[in-house]
């Protein structure tokens, strides 16, 4: 998926796929050249601001966009020209800092006064501990920390806290629900603003489902409804099970979940006991994708209330 030209792209968003030229016509690619480390990318209106860029830290690739490639950009910039109804996504006289992953995370209007920094190097992780790291892709920023905050207000205030979550069980060929503490606790509530559900719908379409596509090769052409989830303290947990083992659900290939209020709580994590003791919890509006057939968990809340919002893709 690209969005559509006339768009803006927003925080959080990938940015599609575009050709390049330098100065000298040498064609580049963005996606093949520049993957792999921070970017800044500058769109300045006309040379003067060009000229007047900041010079960018060591650890920072810094492109110049322009519908022409700028010829006096200062040291540490690279000139190119853009495909003009591409370039529009970006805006004009903005300066944006994406990550190695081509992620937008921040603009900032030229000139600026504080250019955006990238976050500090993570440390590697040992070779021993990825040998048995579940294989489960993370996506940042697939909700806004403000829609997060939403989500959480509409769940506690219009769903009434939700329902109490049980389990289908089937008793004579027929399913029956009902409660049962020994597989989970936790409260539920599906959208009940169509507004608010269209907004996660494309949130899903922009961030999340071209990553899918990307990492695992998996187009997907269906969604179960989006549901809002509270685990609340010492009474909010998902034992060990598999999201496609029921014939009911075997249609589903893989499970998202979006962590909406991370920080507020202690416990909550995601563990994939077949793939070490290895812990997830996504930052506040990212995602977990993960197959349905992983054995997986939630352990349990220690304080405060986690919420989330989840759905099957297939």
């Amino acid at each position: 998926m690209s969005v559509a030209a006339a768009e803006r792209w927003l925080p959080g968003d990938r940015l599609p796929d575009v050709r390049l030229r330098d100065g000298a016509g040498a064609a580049l690619t963005l996606h093949a050249e520049f993957a792999g480390r921070p970017l800044w990318l500058a769109v300045p209106s006309d040379e003067v601001a060009a000229e007047a860029l900041p010079a960018p830290p060591a650890e920072v690739l810094a492109l110049c966009l322009g519908p022409a490639a700028y010829p006096n950009t200062p040291a540490g910039w690279q000139a190119l020209a853009a495909e003009p109804r591409w370039l529009a996504g970006l805006g004009r006289d903005v300066l944006w800092l994406a990550d190695a992953n081509l992620r937008l995370l921040n603009a900032s209007a030229l000139p600026v006064a504080s250019a955006p920094l990238p976050p500090a190097d993570e440390a590697a992780l040992a070779p021993a501990q990825i040998r048995r790291i579940a294989p489960v892709l993370q996506i940042p920023n697939v909700f806004e920390a403000e829609f997060c905050a939403e989500l959480i207000r509409h769940l506690d205030v219009d769903c009434q806290g939700g329902d109490a979550s049980g389990v289908l069980v089937l008793e004579g060929g027929e399913q029956r629900f009902q409660l049962d503490p020994t597989v989970k606790q936790r409260r539920e509530s599906f959208p009940r603003d169509p507004a608010l559900d269209a907004r996660m719908h494309e949130r899903l379409l922009r961030r999340a489902l071209p990553e899918i596509a990307r990492v695992y090769q998996f187009n997907v052409a269906r969604r179960d409804p989006f549901k809002l989830l509270a685990y609340p303290q010492d009474a909010g947990y998902f034992r060990a099970h598999r999201d496609n083992e029921t014939p009911d659900v075997a249609y589903r290939r893989f499970a998202l979940s979006v962590n909406l209020n991370a920080g507020d709580y202690e416990g909550g994590e995601f563990r994939y006991p077949e793939f070490g003791p290895h812990r997830f919890s996504p930052a506040t509006g990212s995602a977990l994708v993960f197959s349905c057939s992983l054995l997986h968990e939630v352990l349990p809340v220690r304080s405060g209330t986690r919420y989330a919002m989840t759905t099957f893709l297939a």
